[in-house]
């Protein structure tokens, strides 16, 4: 019992060390932090992306938004919270202005709003890219400069765009979802109150059930239990009263606050029962709960401001100038030998290929004090990037004063009328400091300079300081193991210029490929591969670099399989590198490459390229550490995400791989990370990959490495469906019309530095300890059900042994028949075995990241009877992982949805199978004949119905064609021939009788007539040729279809003519035409299974005529189609959507006369034959004077008689 308990204490405290984890982390560690000092925001930074046009009236607006929109906010916390200060950052691309400062740390990949050009998924959407979890702060907002300048058309969209600010900093700085219905939450759900309620907060907020984009009311689904697919809740914009919430519709004018957990206020009131993201996310705790465990709030600090406060932001405009970095060399003795060489490989690509021109590049090397190798240079050409590096270090000697090199290093940056802030420096160190100035006695002096300082720390035995200068200037740290393999050391290099695009005026190289390949010496390695996609292949070069062989060949073949020329390659067997630059723009395919040494070896591989053009939009990707400091003790394992998105859009089925590489001895560890929204991942499909680091070995720091590329066997993905971050008033404006959902991309590869994780605290567990729960379950769904089978679909995604790592040991699924009882008492509620399960297998246990599915049998149904459903998994050591969302499912009767045919496509195909999509007019020029003859004829035809998929039946057609031809003259030698056709269809089809769950009851009879059916007509119709005697044979041609609508209440539907046309030489030739139409199909109905052959009667047309005084002749065809489908029949009282709503509908009774009085005779017929037996059996009773006792099966006493019984 001690144990049990024991174990329960541990899962206990894990859970609630999760949640408080979740609203207590920050965004990725390179953002900018806004902090909440005495009731104001401080230090927000607004930045304008280079791309935007010049248009200074931007600035105008920002400052009118978000004045606005700290107002809002006050009011929103209660009092509690406003803007401050604002920092706007203006493009260096836009004019220069006096009132513009030079930014310190502040840049736009540091930026906490983003203002840039649209993009094909969210168009002028604001949105907030959000990877973390419940309470974790998010990357950036999006917003555009249509959204921010045309106020007017935004507040159209979306309402007060004050108010929506608000919705998006929910996201934001306190890591809130959203409270309205996404592509990953349902539209509604059956509540505890047995309504069917429509996803929102608060449940007080009233409104309408309509068809997506129509006045129609909605029915309830049979299969699913709740309104039928494309049914919306449209919230009333005017009259409400409900308050909240912010999270839901921050358009509707009563909202003036977050939902939240005080019953006595029922008009912001937060129901734990709603299935939207936010509960999912944040175990059903209302967003202002989660907003008052933030570090903004937490601990009771920021109460309520009483009196009066003026909100107006205090606006600084900033604007960077050209890139300014200094190196800041270590050159202590512990760096030489191979280090000092490694050194001078890294630093020598990134002053040759990496640093864009128009940058100044200063080097500072220190030992036990600082000298100065080069004053700033600007990157002009390959001369001045030659003279950076000749003068970089090459011996090795002395002590380590890291502190003295930053001191140098500002000081490099404020030479002459320049000041050092904007700068950076980039420092690289392998030891301890142990020669003044200490690196905490500088932090003042890099604060106090605004100079950013990224740290890389080259080897274990780096001091545990050097972190501090990248904390406290907003800088970058990066880690490298002190190993052959130089590609993190690269990809550091790399990344301190690409992270910071706004500094450059040019497009910045694209890391393809960073790796190692081991030799074997004498021999070539095998075949290694890199991909340039079509958006590069500018600057492209192939690098290579080596340690202990004297030289090294390489061969390099291009897409097209020709050898590279040697003479391309550029060595330097003193520094031991290979580069070879492809001259102009480099092919896009695959690029394969070998490589041979004279002795075992390890070479790095690099290859970079950069857009052909500032316009190339190229795939790009982004680490995201959410927290990367470890303490393991409390904390064992971090968050890491990666952003693959192209023009922000999300790329979608990639590859991404992570490697951490430990300064213990550990072995490398690879993790594959997902976007299918579970475990880390929040959010499926959006481009961002999440997965748990779990495996650290030690204390000390680890280097992160990513890489990414398309499939092998199946391409990546461009998202591009339609999306929004706040819940529009018109919720069809964001929804796809003719864009493609996903559009294949290109292959392509990409890598990139993720930085360093810090792990303190470590206990080295026995391998049989285990304390990391599974992930929570959060996306727990009820796919379908069936009142006639008593059944529930239930879908979710596999989570693993360890969060989202391997496999579960067991699922826990339990089923209440209310949402409290899961909620508060899962652990004793009723547990689903496979004794319920009659689809599926409960107990096989998939890898995490699988989706699990099954089908399991309910006790009861009818009406109000609603069951709920919650899942965890756990471990085989007795682990829990959190208790998923609760879901719901409805076993009420609900009668089929009414019979509708909207939109409905008959299609024309003939024997061959070719689909008729359209027509078009065509012409055949003759330049010898002197008559032809055309025919419009087809093979055998069939017409082939498809209806909605909730009605589909057999449907008959007849089908007339007649045609026309016209001929008109062109010129003296030729002749155009026009054929024309019109087809119509008629619907002929008998009313079927609908076929219900219960076959044996029936609702009257109703049949509607045809609705807006649209027909796909004219069947592929040959223009054959008939020549005179002295003409040549020409190819006839084949004219394509229409697609044709019929209107509702039509039954009979003529095509708009259309045309083939045939130019001749002569004008005296005789046209003649010709139309065969017939065939025969079989069309079924899912829900009315009867199969009636649909017929097409042959109908033959000919038209002749003469063309002796016309040069040009135009065939029309006209095709009769008639809808005479006799549709099936409607329930006199389909359940549909009122407010408030409350479906009750019960199976309907059976209105079949016949049926009726034949179970009535039967009934009659059994009672009679019942009687007449009863009295056999009392006659014999009597007769024999022995009566039996039912029950006991003994003789009765006379007392006792069988009447009596």
């Amino acid at each position: 019992m001690d144990i049990d308990r024991l174990q329960s204490f541990r899962r206990i405290t894990f859970i609630l060390y999760i949640f408080f984890l979740c609203v207590n982390v920050s965004s990725s560690s390179n953002r900018n932090e806004v902090v909440l000092t005495d009731n104001r925001y401080q230090n927000l930074i607004i930045a304008i992306n280079k791309k935007v046009p010049v248009d200074t009236t931007i600035i105008d607006r920002i400052k009118d938004l978000f004045t606005d929109g700290s107002r809002r906010l006050f009011e929103a916390t209660n009092r509690r919270a406003y803007w401050e200060t604002i920092t706007i950052l203006v493009p260096k691309t836009w004019p220069a202005n006096a009132n513009y400062i030079l930014p310190k740390t502040e840049s736009f990949s540091v930026a906490n709003i983003v203002i840039d050009l649209p993009n094909e998924r969210y168009d002028d959407n604001p949105y907030t890219q959000q990877p973390g979890l419940c309470g974790h702060k998010g990357e950036y907002i999006h917003l555009t400069p249509n959204f921010i300048l045309n106020k007017i058309d935004s507040e159209k969209m979306w309402g007060p765009v004050d108010k929506l600010l608000v919705h998006e900093w929910g996201h934001l700085q306190w890591g809130l979802f959203d409270e309205y219905p996404t592509k990953d939450t349902p539209n509604f759900y059956k509540h505890s109150n047995n309504k069917i309620e429509a996803t929102r907060c608060s449940l007080t907020v009233k409104g309408q059930y309509k068809k997506n984009g129509t006045d129609d009311e909605c029915y309830l689904d049979p299969e699913t239990g709740v309104y039928e697919s494309g049914c919306v809740f449209s919230p009333d914009t005017n009259n409400q009263t409900a308050t909240a919430s912010y999270m839901y519709g921050q358009f509707i004018d009563s909202v003036t606050s977050f939902c939240h957990s005080d019953p006595s206020d029922p008009l912001g009131y937060h129901d734990v029962e709603l299935p939207h993201k936010h509960n999912t996310m944040c175990g059903s705790r209302s967003a202002w709960d989660i907003i008052l465990r933030t570090q903004d709030f937490k601990g009771g600090v920021n109460q309520p401001v009483a009196g009066y406060v003026d909100t107006t932001p205090t606006f600084t405009l900033m604007q960077p100038t050209d890139r300014r970095v200094v190196l800041v060399l270590d050159t202590s003795g512990s760096m030489t030998g191979d280090r000092i060489q490694q050194l001078r490989q890294s630093a020598t690509h990134y002053l040759l290929y990496t640093i864009d021109s128009g940058s100044y590049v200063g080097i500072v090397h220190f030992s036990t004090y600082a000298q100065v190798l080069s004053e700033l240079v600007e990157i002009t050409d390959d001369n001045s990037r030659e003279a950076l590096v000749a003068v970089l270090p090459t011996v090795a000697t002395g002590g380590t004063s890291i502190g003295s090199g930053v001191l140098k290093g500002i000081k490099v940056l404020s030479r002459g009328i320049q000041t050092a802030k904007g700068g950076s420096l980039l420092l690289l160190t392998d030891g301890m400091n142990n020669a003044l100035p200490d690196i905490n006695d500088v932090l003042d002096d890099v604060e106090n300079a605004g100079v950013v300082v990224d740290t890389i720390a080259f080897s274990s035995s780096a001091d545990p300081n050097l972190e501090n200068l990248s904390d406290v200037s907003g800088g970058i740290a990066f880690y490298f193991n002190d190993i052959e393999d130089i590609s993190v050391l690269n990809s550091a290099f790399e990344t301190t210029v690409t992270s910071r695009p706004d500094q450059s005026s040019q497009p910045l190289p694209i890391m393809l490929h960073s790796d190692a390949v081991a030799t074997v010496g004498g021999s070539f390695s095998s075949v290694e591969s890199v991909i340039v996609d079509s958006d590069l292949g500018k600057d492209t070069v192939f690098s290579f670099s080596w340690i202990n062989s004297y030289s090294i060949q390489v061969t390099l073949t291009s897409p097209d399989g020709n050898l590279v020329d040697q003479s391309l390659q550029k060595v330097d067997l003193s520094l031991k590198t290979i580069n070879i630059k492809i001259p102009n723009i480099a092919q896009d395919g695959i690029w394969d490459f070998s490589i041979k040494s004279p002795s075992t070896d390890t070479v790095t591989v690099n290859v970079q390229s950069s857009p052909q053009t500032a316009d190339n939009c190229p795939i790009t990707v982004v680490p995201l550490i959410g927290d990367p400091s470890i303490d393991y003790t409390t904390e064992p394992y971090t968050i890491i995400c990666v952003a693959v998105t192209k023009c922000y859009l999300p790329v979608v089925g990639a590859d991404v791989f992570v490697e951490v590489e430990s300064s213990n001895s550990c072995q490398t560890v690879e993790l594959l990370l997902f976007d299918n929204g579970a475990g880390a991942d929040v959010t499926k499909d959006d481009g961002i990959y999440c997965g748990y680091f779990l495996d650290a070995c030690g204390n000390g720091r680890y280097s992160v490495s990513v890489k990414v590329k398309s499939p092998e066997t199946n391409s990546a993905f461009v998202n591009m469906a339609k999306a929004t971050g706040s819940l529009p008033i018109n919720p069809d404006s964001t929804t796809n019309k003719e864009l493609p959902v996903f559009v294949p991309t290109e292959m392509f590869s990409r890598s990139a530095s993720g930085g360093v994780i810090q792990v303190t605290g470590y206990v080295n567990r026995p391998p049989t300890t285990d304390v990391i729960s599974p992930s929570k379950i959060i996306d727990l769904r009820v796919l379908a059900t069936s009142y006639s089978e008593q059944k529930v679909v239930i879908q979710w995604t596999a989570v693993g042994d360890d969060l989202d790592t391997g496999n579960a040991t067991k699922y826990e699924l339990k089923m209440a028949n209310s949402f409290s009882e899961l909620l508060t008492n899962f652990a004793n509620a009723r547990e689903i075995n496979n004794n319920d399960v009659i689809e599926g297998d409960i107990t096989i246990i998939r890898p995490a990241g699988v989706v699990e599915r099954i089908g399991l049998r309910v006790p009861t149904r009818g009406a109000n009877q609603t069951y709920f459903f919650a899942i965890r998994a756990q471990d085989e050591a007795s682990n829990y992982g959190d208790v998923s969302n609760i879901v719901s499912a409805n076993m009420q009767y609900i009668p089929p949805i009414p019979y509708m045919v909207n939109s409905t496509t008959v299609s024309l195909t003939s024997a061959d199978k070719t689909k008729v999509t359209e027509t078009v007019t065509e012409t055949v020029t003759d330049v010898t004949a002197d008559a032809i003859t055309t025919a419009i004829s087809s093979t055998d035809w069939t017409i082939g119905l498809t209806r909605s998929d909730r009605s589909t039946g057999p449907t008959y057609f007849t089908q007339t064609t007649t045609s026309t031809i016209t001929t008109t003259p062109t010129d003296s030698t030729a002749v155009n021939h026009t054929v024309s056709y019109t087809t119509t269809l008629e619907n002929t089809t008998p009313s079927l009788d609908p076929t219900t769950e219960n076959p044996t009851t029936q609702t009257s009879l109703e049949t509607e007539e045809p609705t807006s059916h649209e027909f796909t007509t004219g069947s592929p119709t040959t223009l054959a040729s008939t020549e005179t005697p002295d003409s040549t044979s020409r190819e006839s041609i084949t004219s394509k279809p229409t697609t044709i609508t019929m209107s509702p209440s039509a039954t009979t539907l003529t095509t708009v003519p259309t045309s083939n046309t045939v130019t001749l030489m002569s004008t005296t030739d005789v046209l003649t035409t010709k139309n065969t139409l017939a065939g025969t199909s079989q069309a079924t109905n899912s829900k009315h299974p009867t199969s009636v052959p649909v017929t097409i009667p042959a109908n033959n047309s000919t038209t002749t005529t003469d063309l002796s005084s016309n040069t040009t002749t135009t065939m029309n065809g006209t095709t009769n189609h008639t809808d005479s489908t006799q549709y099936p029949t409607i329930p006199t009282s389909p359940t549909k959507s009122t407010e408030p709503i409350e479906a009750t509908a019960q199976p309907p009774e059976n209105e079949d006369r016949t049926a009726l009085w034949a179970s009535l005779g039967a009934v009659v017929g059994i009672a009679l034959i019942s009687l007449a037996v009863f009295g056999i059996i009392k006659f014999i009773g009597k007769k024999n004077k022995v009566d039996i006792d039912p029950e006991s099966g003994q003789e009765m006493t006379s007392s006792q008689s069988f009447e009596d019984i």
